[in-house]
């Protein structure tokens, strides 16, 4: 029986639900489950609380930091393979554990502690650095420890993630590794699923490096048993290629959603008028959702409107019903009529909060951005981040990635716009965000030009001053530029530039980049730029041909993954590519993220 690619990666999930279960089986009898916060949403689309509860499970606690009051004797902490957290759970279980524990608060409770064993479950892997942590901490003989991969979740049609939200700080901002074997296991099972694809594209060093693992497993593992792939090419990038697209504000609905509530695997949750928190899961279940979600914010009321003008019309009809009509209505329509109502006005609610949060600075804030894409009007820029941080324009992370911003798109701040910007947001918002600027030096986001006009002799911050007093002088091109020139990520905007019918990627940032990563991939579906042009033409991107085929792709499909996190910006620009072209789109990644979520992880 042949099974479509959207039936094989939902199996996806039942896998991780065996293993859970299979840890859970381990460990019989009753128990209760402590569960770390981040793995909550993950948790509720691999398995139910029905089928937990049929393999032991009592009651469910979600963790805190000052220790949870469980009934049964059984303890299974489910968290992340963190230290931070793992020091958090080692000093409850000491607490417990001692005769003079604070947290026993009866005699009967003290009773439960004194014979409670604990079990923990580190997600994703169970690292030798917190095995050493809780021997340290003396807990290593009373815990017993196992490790559980979750696999990738499917957030919506052909979009997935592994849901590793501190992947990008442990491995672009702290360096740590650990969880790359994990990523490589990842795409390795996602292959055993689909087959091994006719063409893998690898750019960056660290997808070189998961890249190597996956062919280590095929080695020592095991190989797919399908013979002919379900996709045809298999690209897997570097964050690190492309900060543009998750420093831009986008334009999309989803993209803003996340921006203003935060997506969590593809739930959001909303404050509205009445002081209620509406919480809605962003798939197919929503039909209002899956015809808003990919158009441009500016797309968006006018469609909500035409659809509530609709209901509204249906509604009238009812009221001049016979009897016979009036008993279908109820019965077939009026329930979905209500349900589409619903929806209608919590998005409606949505679009109203993101216009009262970003709606006054939106337009002013696009403009800004487009000039430094396009390195123009260099000074106002710079006059503009500073009248943000003097007036509160904005939050400290917006604040943050526009600087970052700034600085990307010209080759890094000289030395006198670095001391300035430093030293304004510092006496704003704190010196303890001095370790910030150190950590996004340390990924390439916020640097020091390099030369003459970085020196400190006073020549050299004399002719600094003079640069900057005189923005008419033509500007040195940044090697951004430069490369968003050979890829075209610079869409040509004519006079009747549609966004709301949009024939390129580039409308996701209101038509003034197109996201890299998207372009690459178009590149290759449209075979533009020959390989070895492309090679030369992209930092540390490689071409791997599997099962001696060659670099032409027969089969039009592709799959996507993103080495430190992907933009609903980029899913969207991704599906219209699938639209345009097509082609068959799957794209994935460690986690989703934003500008806002990559500031807060270098903070």
């Amino acid at each position: 029986m042949q099974y479509s690619v959207e039936t094989r990666l939902s199996a996806l999930s039942q896998i991780s639900e065996k293993k859970l279960t299979d840890i859970l089986d381990k460990i019989p009898g009753q128990k209760d489950l402590i569960i770390d916060w981040d793995l909550i949403k993950p948790l509720e689309k691999v398995v139910g609380i029905t089928k937990l509860r049929s393999h032991g499970i009592d009651k469910i606690y979600k963790m805190d930091k000052s220790g949870v009051q469980t009934v049964n004797k059984q303890r299974i902490y489910l968290i992340k393979s963190d230290l931070i957290t793992a020091k958090y759970i080692s000093d409850q279980i000491n607490s417990e554990m001692s005769p003079h524990s604070t947290n026993q608060k009866t005699s009967q409770s003290s009773n439960v502690m004194s014979t409670c064993t604990y079990h923990i479950i580190l997600v994703p892997r169970r690292l030798l650095s917190i095995l050493n942590l809780f021997e340290e901490e003396g807990i290593i003989g009373c815990v017993k420890v196992y490790e559980f991969r979750m696999e990738m979740v499917l957030l919506d049609s052909k979009v997935l993630s592994d849901e590793l939200h501190n992947f990008y700080k442990m491995l672009f901002v702290n360096g740590d590794q650990s969880y790359l074997p994990s990523v490589a296991k990842s795409i390795w099972t996602l292959q055993m699923l689909l087959g091994k694809p006719q063409l893998t594209v690898v750019q960056g060093k660290y997808s070189s490096i998961v890249y190597n693992m996956i062919v280590n497993y095929f080695d020592n593992i095991g190989t797919p048993d399908k013979v002919e792939s379900d996709i045809g090419c298999l690209v897997i990038v570097d964050r690190d290629i492309d900060y543009a697209s998750v420093l831009l504000t986008p334009g999309t609905y989803t993209s803003l959603l996340d921006e203003v509530f935060g997506v969590n695997c593809g739930t959001v949750e909303i404050k509205m008028d009445d002081d209620k928190v509406y919480k809605t899961h962003l798939n197919a279940a929503d039909e209002i959702y899956m015809q808003i979600k990919n158009r441009h914010f500016s797309d968006v009321f006018t469609f909500l409107k035409s659809r509530a003008e609709v209901l509204r019309h249906e509604f009238n009809k009812s009221q001049n019903m016979t009897l016979q009509q009036m008993k279908q209505y109820v019965s077939k329509e009026l329930k979905n009529i209500a349900v589409l109502k619903k929806l209608l006005t919590y998005h409606i609610g949505a679009c109203e909060a993101i216009i009262c949060k970003i709606g006054q600075r939106f337009e002013e804030l696009q403009a800004v951005e487009h000039n430094m894409l396009n390195c123009k009007n260099h000074r106002d820029n710079f006059t503009y981040i500073e009248n943000c941080i003097a007036t509160d324009l904005g939050s400290k992370f917006d604040i943050l990635r526009l600087i970052s911003l700034f600085s990307l798109t010209n080759n890094g701040l000289t030395i006198d716009e670095m001391n300035t910007v430093k030293t304004q947001f510092l006496h704003k918002f704190g010196y303890r965000y001095l370790s910030a600027f150190h950590y996004l030096q340390n990924i390439g986001l916020v640097n020091e030009q390099q030369g003459i006009m970085t020196g400190e002799a006073p020549a050299g911050i004399l002719a600094n001053k003079v640069v900057q007093a005189l923005p008419s002088l033509p500007m040195k091109r940044s090697a951004f530029y430069l490369l968003s020139q050979k890829l075209k990520l610079f869409p040509d905007i004519p006079d009747d530039y549609d966004l709301k019918n949009p024939k390129d990627m580039g409308y996701v940032f209101g038509g003034a980049y197109i996201p890299l990563i998207c372009q690459l991939l178009s590149i290759l579906i449209k075979k533009e730029i020959p390989p070895e042009e492309l090679e030369k033409i992209i930092p540390n991107l490689n071409f791997k041909i599997n099962n001696n085929g060659s670099k032409d792709i027969n089969k039009q499909s592709y799959f996507v993954y993103i080495i430190g996190g992907m933009t609903y910006a980029e899913i969207a620009a991704f599906q219209l590519l699938e639209k345009l072209t097509g082609s068959n789109i799957f794209v994935a990644a460690t986690s989703v993220i934003n500008g806002s979520s990559l500031m807060k992880s270098v903070s």
